[in-house]
């Protein structure tokens, strides 16, 4: 197990809440459980799984307003690492919604607050202090409103490239590819749009992560398929093909993050991209094992690495 920390930057994160209720529907009262609040937000979530599984992690987090400090008091009451970056806008909330007679979940998620140059700053020099020369730094989650898709750009340069991993969506993911990171994970529906047209099949999905590698000047991609598994396509030629096991679905929150945490992990301890693949989609198909927004558990991950399908490609 790798000692130096790895780094999760969320500069948009969430107070998750979830419930539960027998049936939603319009106009009438809902009546739902107790809620369970949890410290949400991509990097958030990957910096939980590591300090889980006992890998050391440190969480910079942009925190506003009493929703902020709910969010920090809840990653203090969890004992992890985090270092605050403060903003002067108020942290966003998301609620998560199980309708417990059909087993669907409703997701309202906020777009949180703005994020001003100086915080974008500050957010920046605490990444690359804490990362120091040999941390893996995981960019994770939604980019705030307003905030240059350079920015990507700018904390590559800073902390090193070679070892940053991101995982994002919109403008700021197109941005990612040309960023000079290492490693770049979208979902096929965040792939799709980056090349502009649906991806219905594996083939398409191999082959929009093929040009956007062959394009871009990061040295791995890898597109998550949901409970297909994964497939990882490599600037050096490499392409494989990630299998997941079957397991019973009780909620697919988390599973992204879940993932980017194995990937950052194995790649943190030395793995090779591969068996980091294979771990990630262990952590992947754990985390939709658990209910609402947990995490994946540990004894999950390990049980299912060796039901992981790894296909090289030609």
């Amino acid at each position: 197990m790798s000692t130096d920390p790895l780094v999760t930057l969320t500069l948009n994160p969430t107070l998750d809440v979830s419930w539960s209720a027998d049936v939603v529907g319009p106009t009438h009262k809902v009546r739902v459980e107790p809620e369970r609040s949890e410290p949400g937000g991509g990097g958030v979530n990957v910096s939980r799984v590591c300090h889980r599984m006992s890998q050391p992690t440190v969480a910079v987090v942009a925190l506003g307003g009493l929703i902020g400090q709910q969010v920090a008091d809840l990653l203090k009451a969890a004992d992890l690492p985090f270092r605050p970056v403060p903003i002067a806008g108020d942290t966003r909330q998301s609620v998560t919604v199980l309708e417990g007679s059909t087993g669907a979940q409703y997701r309202f998620v906020l777009p949180g607050p703005a994020v001003a140059q100086a915080e974008l700053d500050t957010a920046r020099e605490t990444v690359v202090a804490e990362a120091g020369d040999k941390g893996w730094v995981v960019v994770s989650g939604s980019m705030p409103p307003g905030v240059d898709p350079s920015f990507l750009n700018d904390l590559a340069s800073a902390v090193g490239g070679h070892r940053m991993i991101v995982d994002t969506s919109g403008p700021a993911l197109a941005a990612a590819f040309d960023a000079g990171v290492f490693l770049v994970k979208p979902s096929v529906r965040e792939l799709a749009a980056v090349v502009g047209r649906e991806l219905e099949t594996e083939a398409d999905v191999i082959q929009a992560a093929d040009e956007v590698v062959a394009d871009g000047t990061m040295e791995v991609l890898v597109a998550s398929i949901g409970a297909g598994g994964a497939y990882l396509a490599c600037r050096d030629g490499s392409r494989y093909r990630l299998r997941a096991p079957s397991v019973r679905v009780r909620s697919a929150v988390g599973a992204g993050d879940s993932m980017v945490a194995g990937l950052a992990m194995a790649l943190q301890q030395g793995a090779s991209i591969a068996e980091a693949a294979r771990r990630a989609t262990a952590a992947g198909s754990a985390a939709v094992m658990t209910a609402g927004t947990e995490l994946c558990l540990p004894a999950d991950v390990d049980r299912l690495l060796d039901l992981v399908g790894l296909e090289e490609l030609a």
